[in-house]
């Protein structure tokens, strides 16, 4: 076999092997990109119980509205944790942290959290 030939069986061998690696990246990446985008709406649920009688989503209750508060996460999470003004404070045994990760997603979907 000249040197040429063997290059070339190689070259596509490469090339073969590339797409095939891009391609199960992309695969891979597929399911993240999904979550991400569902991520939000699994923040809904506990946002309601947690927070959605004072807060209702664009409606006028007891809370203000949330939607573009853009407070910080940090901010947020002790306004959450300690209470604030009217607020009465969420504690752990009420809002789980991974709980109250979920409505950070959520909070952060309507630009109350950056």
């Amino acid at each position: 076999m000249t040197k040429n030939r063997e290059r070339g069986r190689w070259g596509l061998c490469f090339g073969v092997l590339g797409a095939l690696v891009v391609a199960g990246a992309m695969v891979t990446a597929m399911p993240h990109r999904a979550q991400a985008q569902n991520r939000p709406a699994q923040g809904v649920a506990q946002f309601n119980r947690a927070c959605g009688r004072c807060h209702p989503d664009g409606g006028e209750d007891t809370g203000p509205d949330l939607h573009n508060l853009n407070k910080t996460e940090e901010q947020m999470t002790t306004i959450i944790r300690n209470g604030q003004k009217r607020m009465r404070a969420i504690p752990p045994n009420k809002l789980s942290n991974a709980d109250l990760a979920k409505v950070m997603v959520y909070l952060r979907s309507i630009h109350a959290v950056r």
